[in-house]
């Protein structure tokens, strides 16, 4: 992929600064500028040393340590203020502004996960809970304990380590919560109270669920949804999951499960073909996702349900 001037903090750009890739997935806005973004970064034992620095961005990071980083194994100077570890902790926590400066130096072995959060992210889930975004008002943070980057972290973390690529619609609603947590812990944001309780109203579940049913493959956007519902982002987000009980993906994910069982109960398709026309990105990850939600793999659902 490649970026216009200047380079974005996210996949390819963010691996060169510690020559590490090992998974990219992201969101892309108008021209190409993408608005969220989730990198993995590792690497082995190396000596610390001096990494590039971070090109300018409208953007924040926010960095994951998969496995605890030690004291004195990264330290940068951010914004002109010396910053490092301070104690070592499952799942800690960096969230940095990427207008300001920062040299940074890092001994290996390590392992990241980077959530790419650009502006116009930061702007539509702002507009939408009513927070206006001051950066003036942002307070960064490293290597600290968040309960919320952290659940999301683990929640993806299985797909992450199989390499899988995320689809659109988790992507999106991951950067969503990830946005709104960020302006709410971060900027000190306290948008307008949300609306609890309500359902979406006959029509708009059906259209809802007509147009994940047509985009299996997780090819579309909460706002997508959103605005074919008449609703705003996040007031859709609470209803539907007040209807369904569950999240938009997590219900993409049933819709998948139900596709399949027709298919498997129906036709005599391939698994691999099944998988394709349910949406899966491939055989083996239907396989996994079908076991987990049945409690039996496809071919011994199919043999059970067809005499």
């Amino acid at each position: 992929m490649n970026f216009t001037v200047p380079p974005r903090m996210v996949g390819p750009t963010l691996a060169q600064v510690f020559s590490a890739p090992d998974f990219d997935c992201r969101l892309q806005g108008p021209q190409e500028k993408p608005e969220f973004g989730v990198t993995r970064l590792r690497s082995g034992p190396m000596p610390m040393g001096k990494a590039p620095a971070y090109p300018a961005d409208d953007a924040l990071l926010v960095c994951v340590s998969l496995t605890p980083t030690a004291v004195g194994q990264w330290r940068a100077l951010y914004d002109g203020r010396e910053v490092g570890v301070t104690r070592a902790i499952p799942f800690a926590t960096t969230v940095l502004d990427l207008r300001h400066s920062m040299e940074m130096w890092v001994r290996g072995p390590f392992d990241y996960l980077h959530y790419y959060l650009g502006d116009a992210l930061l702007q539509r889930v702002g507009a939408d809970n009513g927070v206006t975004v001051a950066y003036g008002d942002f307070r960064d943070a490293f290597f600290v304990e968040d309960l919320v980057v952290a659940q999301v972290t683990r929640s993806i973390l299985p797909t992450i380590r199989r390499s899988e690529p995320l689809d659109v619609l988790a992507l999106d609603q991951i950067g969503v919560v990830l946005g709104a947590h960020v302006l709410q812990r971060y900027f000190g944001a306290t948008g307008a109270p949300g609306r609890r309780g309500r359902r979406l109203q006959a029509w708009q579940r059906l259209r809802a669920e007509e147009m994940l049913g047509a985009r299996l493959e997780g090819n579309i956007t909460i706002k997508e949804l959103a605005d074919a519902c008449s609703l705003s982002e996040s007031h859709f987000s609470r209803c539907f999951r007040t209807t369904f009980g569950s999240s938009v993906h997590q219900r993409l994910i049933q819709l998948r499960i139900e596709r399949a069982k027709a298919l498997l109960a129906q036709t005599r398709r391939p698994l691999a073909e099944v998988a394709q026309l349910s949406g899966f990105c491939d055989q083996a990850a239907f396989t996994r996702t079908f076991s987990r939600s049945e409690r039996m793999t496809p071919s011994q659902w199919r043999k059970s349900n067809v005499e």
